[in-house]
């Protein structure tokens, strides 16, 4: 399984509270000593996700990037100013 040519990404979605951040966690530790990992968080005005899983030992700092959007892109109508 180690045969890929490209990064897989994967997404992790779903509502505050309901353990995205818990859930990558324990990916990262299950899987950081078979695979290279890098987890990039997606918050709207913070950069807690990232403090979260650094914390927490998730994986080194330096392959955990927080990113703020300033708005949620999946709401944000074509005719707002970005």
């Amino acid at each position: 399984m180690n045969s890929y040519k490209h990064p897989l990404r994967v997404g992790v979605g779903g509502p505050v509270g309901s353990g995205k951040t818990a859930l990558l966690e324990a990916l990262c530790k299950a899987m950081r000593d078979t695979w290279q990992l890098a987890v990039v968080t997606n918050d709207i005005y913070t950069k807690e996700d990232q403090r979260i899983l650094t914390e927490a030992g998730a994986l080194a700092p330096e392959r955990i990037v927080g990113v703020e959007t300033g708005g949620c892109p999946h709401t944000r109508s074509a005719k707002m100013p970005q």
